[in-house]
């Protein structure tokens, strides 16, 4: 049980399982709650919904799995280039994933299959129920260092070479895709539950997902050196040191503080773990910052 412990523990591991679990979530919301309900998505899946619905008007029936394929091929080459190679490889994982699964539950949907089929009448419930399902989904995806692909490549490209906020990225993404939705549905109710859906999208990424968040890490320890070396090592964070003595002890103590995104955390906490066993380890939000600071791709 330890080994298999140990094992999911594994960075590399986690996040593809993350990965494979949130897609799945994020590709069941898509085809069995947002298509039922004729809202959209946001990002690439959601202009992915928006041509396929605008063909399929004209007599041209093409999945929008085709399309999330087609607008990803030159936004993989963007983070290739711009961010790094594993983060692109994670990224294609997840597309490629999206791909499969939205087209095979789109065919089980067309013979059948299709859960939620008895709410179709519940307008209101659907954008909920869908924006709270891909919400978590993605959230799910992100928290574990990962990338679902699509914008998420853009916005982390831009948040690294421009230092435009992701959350500032996808929201003005999303307006666009709500004014689209209107007018390709025909109807202010559509636009309407579009916004529902990404409201409540917004509120399950934001409570679960940590990964465009900034925390500072406090290492109380005695051994300093060894554990400097290692941190200075691993990560590319500047460290304030700064001498305090134990209450209870009285005895000499050494507190190694970092800021850091959130998703680093476990790993700091680990290796601050593996250095010195009677380590003290706290972390908190930081709401902002000010200053020089390496921000490092999610992946």
């Amino acid at each position: 049980m330890n080994k298999i412990q140990s094992f999911f523990k594994k960075r590399d591991v986690s996040v593809v399982t993350g990965l494979i679990i949130g897609t799945t979530i994020y590709c069941l919301a898509i085809v069995w709650i947002l298509d039922l309900g004729e809202f959209y998505a946001g990002g690439v899946t959601g202009v992915s919904q928006l041509i396929s619905t605008i063909l399929g008007k004209n007599g041209i029936n093409i999945s929008k799995s085709i399309f999330i394929a087609i607008i990803n091929i030159p936004l993989f080459l963007i983070g290739w280039k711009g961010v790094s190679k594993r983060f692109a490889y994670l990224s294609l994982v997840s597309v490629v994933l999206q791909i499969i699964m939205i087209y095979g539950l789109e065919v089980l949907r067309q013979r059948g299959l299709d859960p939620f089929a008895s709410l179709a009448d519940q307008k209101l419930l659907l954008s909920i129920l869908g924006g709270l399902l891909t919400g978590v989904g993605c959230a799910i995806c992100l928290r574990g260092g990962a990338s679902s692909g699509g914008m998420d490549i853009l916005a982390q490209y831009i948040a690294l070479k421009k230092n435009i906020s992701f959350t500032k990225f996808s929201m003005a993404v999303d307006f666009i895709i709500i004014v689209a939705s209107g007018i390709v549905g025909g109807s202010i109710n559509v636009a309407v539950f579009t916004v529902v859906r990404l409201i409540t999208h917004i509120v399950a990424l934001d409570k679960i997902h940590t990964i465009y968040k900034y925390m500072k890490i406090s290492i109380i320890t005695t051994q300093l050196e060894e554990m400097k070396t290692e941190l200075l090592k691993k990560f590319n964070h500047g460290i304030t040191i700064f001498q305090a003595v134990g209450g209870y002890t009285g005895q000499p103590r050494w507190v190694l503080e970092s800021v850091v995104l959130a998703y680093e955390i476990e790993e700091y906490r680990a290796l601050a773990k593996r250095v010195d066993q009677h380590v003290f380890v706290s972390y908190v939000t930081v709401n902002g910052i000010e200053g020089n600071f390496n921000r490092n791709v999610i992946a």
